[in-house]
C-alpha cells in the first residue's frame, strides 16, 4: 500500500512537469486583463519575438503577432531576434540574456522584462501592450540618406526620453521546424544601431519640443532592409516607427 501511494505521488508530480513553452501558454493568467483591440488607442509599440529555426512552436508565436498586427494596423512593430540558427548574431544572444528568455517561442513587449512570456496569444500580446502605463507617444519623422537614419523625435508631453533603432531584413527562405520547407522569415534582426537597446539620450524634452539623432546604417547591397526607429522613456518603447533602406 505505501509503495502505491509513492507511486501515485510521483506520477501526480511528473504530470505537473511540462515546457514553458508548450500548449498552456495560451492562457493569459488572472493578472492580464483580456481587452478588445478595437477598443484602445495605444501608441505604437515594439514586439521582440525570440525565435528559432529549429523551434516547433515559434510559427503559432509569430502568427499571434501577426494576428496582433492585424488588430492594431501601424501600431506593433516585430523584430525577430534568432537564437541558435543560421540567423542569430551575438547581439540576439545578448538580448536573450539581458531579458532572461529561457524558452522558445518567447515574446517581450516594449522592452519591458515583466512582460516576457511564452504565450502564443494575440490576445495576450495586445492585453500587455494595453497594461502598460506610457506618457502620450511621441511623434517621430524619419528619412534616410548617404547610410544614415535621420531621426526628429517630438514629445507630446515632458519626459527624458531616448531613441534606438534595430536594422531588419526580410524576406529570406530556410527551413522552420512546425512550418515548412520554404518558410519566409520576416523582421530578421541583423544589428542593433544605437548604442544600445534602449537608445541614446535625448535629454528632457518639454511637451512640444523636439530632438534629433542620426543612426548611420551603411550601405547594403541586395535584400530587403528596414529600420525600427524607437523612442524610450523610463526604459519603455513609447513610440516606434519604420523606414525602408534603399
Amino acid at each position: 500500500m505505501r509503495y502505491r501511494r509513492i507511486l501515485l505521488l510521483a506520477l501526480l508530480a511528473t504530470a505537473c512537469v511540462g515546457h514553458p513553452a508548450d500548449d498552456e501558454d495560451d492562457f493569459p493568467g488572472p493578472d492580464v486583463p483580456v481587452v478588445d483591440p478595437s477598443e484602445s488607442d495605444s501608441g505604437p509599440s515594439l514586439v521582440l519575438d525570440f525565435t528559432a529555426t529549429w523551434c516547433v512552436n515559434c510559427p503559432r508565436m509569430s502568427s499571434a503577432i501577426e494576428e496582433a498586427m492585424a488588430a492594431r494596423p501601424g501600431k506593433i512593430y516585430p523584430v525577430a531576434v534568432h537564437f541558435g540558427d543560421e540567423f542569430s548574431s551575438a547581439e540576439g544572444s545578448a538580448l536573450s540574456t539581458l531579458f532572461g528568455v529561457t524558452a522558445y517561442p518567447s515574446a517581450v513587449v516594449n522592452l519591458d522584462k515583466g512582460s516576457l512570456t511564452t504565450a502564443t496569444s494575440k490576445d495576450l500580446l495586445v492585453s500587455r501592450i494595453d497594461a502598460m502605463e506610457r506618457k502620450a507617444p511621441c511623434t517621430l519623422e524619419l528619412s534616410f540618406a548617404d547610410g544614415t537614419i535621420h531621426a526628429e523625435v517630438t514629445a507630446a508631453e515632458a519626459g527624458t526620453y531616448k531613441a534606438g533603432a534595430l536594422l531588419l531584413e526580410s524576406g529570406l527562405t530556410a527551413p522552420q521546424t512546425g512550418g515548412s520547407d520554404d518558410y519566409v522569415h520576416d523582421n530578421i534582426l541583423r544589428k542593433i544601431l544605437s548604442e544600445d537597446i534602449f537608445g541614446e539620450d535625448l535629454g528632457a524634452l518639454e511637451a512640444g519640443a523636439s530632438a534629433s539623432v542620426d543612426f548611420p546604417a551603411g550601405a547594403l547591397w541586395g535584400g530587403n532592409f528596414h529600420a525600427v526607429v524607437y523612442v524610450t522613456e523610463g526604459g519603455i518603447v513609447n513610440s516606434a516607427a519604420a523606414v525602408t533602406l534603399p
